[in-house]
Order: C-alpha cells, then structure tokens, then sequence
C-alpha cells in the first residue's frame, strides 16, 4: 500500500511495441526527460563490469529476442 496517494496524471504509461522475450541479464532504467519517459535497455551478459547499451525498448527488441544465450532465459521462456 502507498504511504502516499499517487497522482496518476503525472505518471504516463510506456508505450509498448511487442513482445520481447524475459531474461535474467538484462537491465532496463526509466530515464525522464521533458516530453516523456525513455526507457534505456542494457545487457549484462558480459558482467556489469562491461554493460552493452541496447537503445530503447524498440531498439532493443529484435536484439534480445534473436540473443541464443542459454543460461540467461527465465524458466517460463525456455
């Protein structure tokens, strides 16, 4: 429960493109910016220590879905 009421007229939903498939490496960040929220992919396969920006969602979609990494898909998309 929100210790404070949550003003929905400030918060606007992200447009979703597809279906992208859920991985346990990947991390994404909401970035606010003055016209609207961005959301910013990056993977972490390779450790955190060398982090791969994807782009936007949208950019990153076609990347992660075709991605043949094994171990990094979550049990429901194996």
């Amino acid at each position: 429960m929100a210790v404070e009421p949550i003003d929905s007229s400030v918060r606007a939903s992200i447009p979703r493109g597809g279906r992208i498939r859920r991985c346990r490496v990947r991390h994404v960040a909401i970035v606010p910016s003055p016209q609207r929220s961005l959301v910013q992919v990056t993977c972490l396969l390779g450790g955190v220590e060398h982090p791969l920006p994807l782009g936007s969602m949208d950019e990153a979609r076609p990347i992660c879905n075709a991605c043949t990494a094994r171990t990094v898909w979550r049990a429901d998309e194996e």
